[in-house]
């Protein structure tokens, strides 16, 4: 049977509002207020976009963009850094989990809805294909990057068809070690991301790359996409949502929540990721990439028991704010490999944790780590 959804086709709006309606029209459809829909948007001017559970000061050249007056906004969903602008189109799909044509796993939600953008883009003659966990590649480079989460009921995806890109750009509001690592990441960038004016010598109109993804969502979802328009109560939201993305609270939440332990941090450990601070008690950070991204946690350890604890990165998880619960319960817990084993398997299955790529093994290993540089 086919369904109906509502497309929003808002075109070019202000750049922290490509981040609140999404989330706005998500509050709407977790209250039955709205139905399943689909917003297409840009931005109509640069804006960089940071990942649920990053450190904005630890991923971010905040000089750079202060400078050039390009806002940082922190998302809900989870995933890296990265430089948006108007050569990119949005598609964003909000989804009950009522809904049983939609599939409730975060990888199955990936594989599914991002049929049409990958059909979209075989459309236009790019033979583009699927890369577990989330992205769409063609010849092996990435040409569109896409997240998802969770909001009540509510599923979450966002993605993007990358028209053009500003390589330069992405590089400077990266924070990076050194400027010949800059010049690295440069390098690695262009060889790794593709866009549609790479790849075709041309660009589709936006009109064009809007009608062939409605049609194709449409097509692949079996659904009927009737344009509508924002209610009054989701402008609303996106009003009271605009207060909380420019806020410092919003965009430092972990440094706000763990000012003591990372100005500790940053007091002692000048060279070493981990240092001794008294007979007791050790300050350290350690970093493992896992195959759904990068996990960095901050330990203060005393007795051998962890008194404090910040983990932050670009992988997934969800319930997105269900970390912070994690760290709490974290407080208190021995830095041993079958305790922690045991305390995190039995808070994934308590708490539903989904994790794309990232186990419950690659969380101890990181903490662990913190133990063993000791």
């Amino acid at each position: 049977m086919v369904q109906n959804w509502r497309l929003l086709n808002v075109g070019e709006i202000d750049p922290i509002d490509t981040q609140t309606i999404y989330e706005a029209v998500a509050i709407a459809r977790s209250k039955d207020l709205v139905p399943d829909t689909i917003i297409l948007c840009r931005p109509k001017s640069p804006l960089v976009c940071i990942g649920y559970h990053q450190e904005v000061e630890k991923e971010v050249n905040l000089d750079y963009c202060n400078e050039n007056n390009i806002p940082i906004v922190r998302r809900i969903l989870g995933g890296g850094a990265v430089y948006l602008d108007s050569n990119q189109l949005f598609y964003q799909i909000i989804v009950s989990e009522k809904n049983k044509q939609i599939p409730l796993s975060i990888n199955s939600l990936f594989l599914t809805l991002l049929r049409a953008p990958i059909q979209t883009y075989n459309d236009i003659g790019i033979p583009a294909v699927f890369k577990p966990i989330n992205d769409i590649e063609v010849h092996g480079k990435k040409i569109s990057g896409n997240g998802a989460g969770k909001l009540e009921n509510v599923s979450i995806l966002t993605g993007n068809l990358i028209l053009d890109f500003n390589y330069d750009e992405m590089v400077k509001i990266l924070k990076v070690p050194n400027e010949k690592f800059r010049d690295k990441l440069a390098q690695s960038l262009k060889e790794r991301l593709t866009t549609i004016k790479k790849e075709l010598n041309t660009i589709p109109t936006k009109k064009e790359l809007n009608e062939t993804l409605k049609t194709n969502f449409e097509k692949k979802l079996e659904i009927n996409l009737q344009l509508g328009k924002l209610t009054d109560t989701e402008q609303q939201y996106m009003r009271d949502l605009r207060e909380k993305y420019t806020s410092e609270k919003w965009l430092y939440g972990p440094k706000i929540r763990h000012a003591s332990l990372l100005e500790n941090f940053d007091k002692f450990t000048k060279i070493e990721r981990t240092v001794k601070i008294s007979s007791r008690v050790y300050l350290g950070e350690a970093v493992y990439k896992s195959p759904g991204g990068l996990i960095r946690v901050t330990l203060e350890i005393e007795n051998g028991i962890i008194k404090d604890v910040l983990i932050s990165g670009d992988f997934w998880l969800f319930p997105t704010p269900k970390l912070s619960d994690l760290e709490k319960e974290l407080v208190g817990v021995k830095i041993h490999k079958e305790e922690l084993n045991e305390l995190l398997n039995s808070f994934f299955e308590r708490n539903q944790i989904q994790s794309p790529g990232t186990t419950v093994e690659d969380f101890v290993k990181t903490i662990l780590m913190v133990k063993e540089n000791a």
